[in-house]
């Protein structure tokens, strides 16, 4: 019961955004177990200081109290106007782990020793310049498959004497996805293939017939890049192909009848990592989605994204 009541309470002082700024809502301080036994010393130096009417031992103790007092505005100070912002992710295999870059910002003033870690694993350190970003990556366990959110960054220090401990637990707008692990099989869920081959319209990206060069576009595989002419000063092309229209595989979801959704999708997310091994083209139909014919590193990205989605939100 405490435990949804302060999830709830977090949920309204500090909501999910895509960037967050420290201030003095959303910075908590408190002091640590030096700073208590600090304090501890202190009180035990003013009763002395009474008792024996000591003004030497009664000016310690304020002094102390005043240094406590000065370092609770510092050690606020070092968190706040610090800004986080959801960096890129890297996708992984449900079972294993993802990865979430967050970006730190400093505006006005250096923060210095800052402390940051998801709730269940090891802190990284970090200092940072006035004016500059800085970025660190953490693993994310990724559990199941679909959309993994993290839980919330602890950002704390106890810069600069230790004595007091501030701390922030920030919500980022970012997420990993976690793609279907592979399941081998003998069988290819595809149609099409060698047995339905025509001849392709030119201009088509394939492994069959050299056709030509184009101009080099976002997005295209990497392998059909003629480097050599690049190498010699021809600018950055791709090399076409003649290549069978209908000879492509489609992976269809369909036709994994008797097995279970994510036992379907393991055997779908095998045969997209076999084919793009092979460098064989390959389309994907799912019942809610359908990925064109292609090849390549980003097409095999777009197809484990698609497996990742099917099923949940996008």
């Amino acid at each position: 019961m405490f435990k949804q009541a302060w999830q709830r309470w977090l949920e309204r002082r500090l909501p999910r955004a895509a960037q967050v700024r420290l201030d003095q809502r959303r910075i908590f301080i408190f002091p640590s177990g030096y700073g208590f036994l600090y304090v501890l010393v202190a009180v035990l130096l003013f009763i002395g200081g009474i008792n024996y009417e000591n003004n030497l031992i009664l000016g310690l103790c304020f002094v102390m109290l005043s240094l406590f007092v000065v370092t609770i505005l510092h050690t606020y100070r070092n968190l706040s106007g610090l800004s986080l912002r959801a960096g890129a992710s890297r996708s992984g295999f449900a079972g294993g782990q993802g990865a979430l870059q967050v970006v730190l910002i400093a505006q006005r003033r250096a923060h210095r020793s800052l402390w940051l870690s998801w709730l269940d694993q090891p802190p990284q350190e970090i200092s940072i310049e006035p004016g500059e970003e800085s970025a660190l990556w953490f693993n994310l366990p990724l559990p199941r498959r679909g959309r993994v959110t993290p839980p919330r960054l602890r950002v704390q220090s106890r810069y600069p004497l230790g004595l007091l401990r501030s701390w922030s637990l920030v919500a980022l707008d970012q997420a990993c996805r976690a793609w279907p692990r592979p399941q081998s099989t003998a069988q290819c869920p595809a149609d099409g293939g060698d047995g339905h081959r025509e001849v392709a319209r030119a201009g088509q990206i394939g492994s069959e017939e050299f056709q030509g060069l184009r101009a080099y576009a976002p997005g295209d595989s990497l392998r059909q890049v003629d480097w050599k002419g690049y190498a010699r000063g021809r600018g950055l092309h791709v090399k076409l192909f003649q290549e069978p229209a209908n000879g492509r595989l489609w992976l269809r979801y369909q036709r994994l009848e008797g097995q279970g959704m994510e036992a379907r999708l393991s055997v779908l997310c095998y045969w997209v990592l076999r084919l793009t091994r092979e460098n064989r083209p390959f389309a994907l139909e799912l019942p809610d989605a359908t990925l064109a014919p292609g090849q390549g590193d980003e097409h095999r990205q777009r197809a484990l994204d698609l497996l990742a989605r099917h099923g949940g939100p996008r």
